[in-house]
């Protein structure tokens, strides 16, 4: 006992007068910021000199017009074949019935899974035609198959072709790392140029986003594969691609099927970004309702969207778990023939007899349903929607609680947070917020990441621009702050409760799986456009995460050491500060990490509705198919993600938090 509490001492004690530094560090800085703000200082000083800006644009621009046009003899006949097999998919699963699909997916859940998913699954696709987006989401899906199909096809490969060779693992790692870090939006121009305005650039952007996991999980799972199982494949004579067939693959399945499943998810949320090159489906129903600030559209279709990705979740988590040979082996039944001959019986009905009547089932179910109209054609009659009275709900909202509402933005995120944060970043001279956010990365994270600080402002000089950076800085860091310190104190809260933890489990199950875009509707009603809508928009998305990890860390404290500190008499607050949130801090710090990077992948989304920042100029230069431009701004949010990413996550990446306590 005497040990534990000498360690809890050693653990803790220092760190606390780190904190106060911190704490006093960041109340100072905080102050400095407030005053510059309600005085209005002049914030010309800390600007980056425009003769040291570089014209790098206009050479990326060339670039890639002299690409399109050089190479069109490549990419159009792509995107022709692409264009004409979209076609055809479509044609195909609008003709199928709505009897059938929904039976299809019902029986598909109960193969892969039980009785409950079929059931989920059946009711879900039917859910989504009794919304009305029935042609919708069979649009979307052939989207969605062409590009995993697609995107799995050249990423196995490729995860394969880096698991047997580092050099090539290597140069592919930062490539992957830039191509999930990089907002979608700067897919857009280099996809028009190539593409044009048709179904293959929504292939091309939805490829390109989702293709990571899936060569980073195959890399993973062949190298997982034992040395000693490979060396007695070779030793029994098999080849390189014989051993890499009969036993990697099969034994890396699970992991591959992983990389597909997460693949599938990414796919998913390109839905909505695909509608802004004209892309048919349930992202382009999402997009015209944010258009026409329609919330209650919105929230449809974005159901629709959550729904499909459930499925396709499940049908390719049930996929990623299922073995070979799984067949029951009669455990505790009676040895003997008549045990031998029920399990065959057994084994016959249900490797035959079942699979046969459904499929005969199936079948006639396509038959009736190409014969008899309201079998074939989802029923309007049966289409229903919730749309005016979410409407109706949110139109109250703002009126009735304007007074809430005016004041969360006007005073708690704009003159106390975004308001005091972007005018310290202007007013600071250039040299000195180097300096400052080297020595806070060389502090949180090391040199290195210290120097990628340096290298990102340095790029967002000379790229012509700073201001737009430090714009998108200030509202990411008011975003996040007031996330992580919302999300904390709930997630505390949670720890605690059983009953608030069960609550708010569903919320935060709805708030991660709902489309980005659907956040911004019901925000644009209460709060109109600019850039504290994006601020907000971007707190309610990223809450989840560090709520989670909160709740989670706190409750994995042992209940040991917690006895240990009220035996000493420490109360429940006590316990809660110097105990519970110190040994679950990594667990925490995961979750602030999380939420960060959910922050900037909100910047987009936030330069939708007037938001600024280097969000809105990605935006509006893939309108203007300005890849010089939009290139530049989306680097600038690489570096400011990889740098935030490195320094929250600190020098020890580690989740475990008891690790240094034992």
């Amino acid at each position: 006992m005497i040990r534990m509490e000498t360690s809890q001492l050693r653990l803790f004690r220092r760190p606390r007068y780190q904190w106060v530094l911190w704490a006093t560090i960041v109340a100072a800085s905080y102050l400095l910021a407030y005053s510059l703000a309600t005085t209005n200082a002049n914030t010309d000083i800390g600007n980056w000199p425009q003769s040291w800006e570089l014209g790098i644009q206009q050479p990326i621009d060339s670039s890639f017009e002299w690409i399109g046009d050089t190479f069109a003899w490549f990419f159009n006949p792509i995107s022709s074949v692409i264009d004409a097999v979209l076609s055809g998919i479509d044609a195909f699963l609008l003709w199928l019935p709505w009897t059938f699909v929904v039976a299809a997916a019902f029986m598909g859940g109960l193969k892969l899974g039980n009785r409950w998913l079929g059931l989920f699954c059946g009711f879900a696709v039917l859910f989504i035609g009794l919304m009305g987006f029935w042609d919708s989401a069979m649009v979307t899906l052939s989207v969605l198959g062409a590009s995993v199909v697609i995107a799995v096809g050249l990423g196995v490969p490729i995860g394969i072709l880096a698991a047997f060779n580092n050099r090539f693992e290597a140069l592919v790692r930062p490539i992957l790392d830039t191509m999930q870090v990089l907002p979608a939006f700067v897919y857009l121009i280099p996809a028009l140029v190539l593409f044009g305005v048709s179904g293959t650039q929504g292939v091309f952007l939805t490829v390109v986003y989702c293709i990571p996991p899936v060569i980073r999980l195959t890399n993973l799972g062949i190298r997982q594969v034992p040395q000693a199982v490979i060396e007695t494949a070779h030793s029994h004579g098999s080849t390189t691609f014989q051993t890499l067939l009969q036993v990697q693959l099969p034994l890396a399945k699970g992991s591959i099927m992983m990389g597909v499943n997460q693949t599938i998810m990414m796919a998913v949320a390109m839905v909505i970004i695909t509608a802004l090159v004209g892309v048919e489906g349930l992202g382009r129903d999402v997009w015209l309702s944010l258009r026409e600030v329609d919330a209650g559209e919105g929230l449809q279709s974005g159901i629709a969207i959550v729904l499909l990705a459930i499925i396709l979740d499940r049908y390719s988590y049930a996929l990623a778990q299922s073995r070979p040979g799984n067949s029951s082996t009669g455990r505790g039944a009676a040895p003997g023939g008549v045990a031998m001959a029920n399990r065959t019986v057994g084994n016959m009905t249900s490797s035959y007899i079942l699979p046969f009547g459904s499929m005969l089932f199936l079948a006639v179910l396509l038959v009736l349903g190409a014969l008899v109209s309201p079998l074939r054609d989802f029923p309007d009659a049966l289409v229903f929607s919730m749309a005016d009275p979410v409407n109706r709900v949110f139109d109250w909202m703002a009126v009735n609680l304007h007074f809430i509402t005016s004041w969360i933005r006007d005073t708690l995120f704009r003159e106390l947070g975004y308001s005091p944060i972007h005018t310290f970043l202007l007013w600071l001279p250039w040299p000195a917020l180097m300096l400052i956010a080297a020595g806070l990365a060389y502090l949180a994270a090391g040199w290195r990441v210290a120097l990628l600080a340096v290298m990102g402002l340095l790029f967002a000089g000379i790229g012509g621009v700073w201001d737009l950076t430090m714009d998108t800085l200030s509202q990411v860091l008011t975003a996040g702050t007031f996330t992580v310190v919302v999300g904390i104190v709930l997630g505390v809260i949670a720890s605690q409760s059983k009953a608030f933890e069960t609550a708010l489990r569903p919320i935060l199950d709805t708030m991660q799986t709902m489309p980005i875009f659907v956040y911004l509707i019901p925000v644009i009603m209460l709060w109109g456009i600019g850039p504290l809508v994006g601020i907000i928009a971007t707190s309610v998305y990223a809450l989840p995460p560090v709520i989670r990890l909160t709740c989670l860390g706190i409750r994995d404290v042992p209940g040991q050491v917690i006895e240990t500190a009220q035996s000493h008499g420490s109360t429940g607050l006590q316990t809660m500060i110097q105990v519970k949130i110190p040994l679950a801090l990594p667990a925490i710090m995961l979750g602030v990490n999380q939420t960060t990077i959910m922050v900037l992948a909100m910047v987009i989304i936030a330069g939708l509705v007037g938001g600024g920042g280097l969000g809105q100029e990605v935006f509006i230069n893939s309108i203007w198919l300005k890849m010089g431009d939009g290139l530049v701004a989306g680097m600038a949010i690489v570096f400011m993600a990889m740098v935030l990413d490195r320094m929250t996550q600190g020098r020890r990446r580690t989740t475990a938090p008891l690790e240094s306590f034992r």
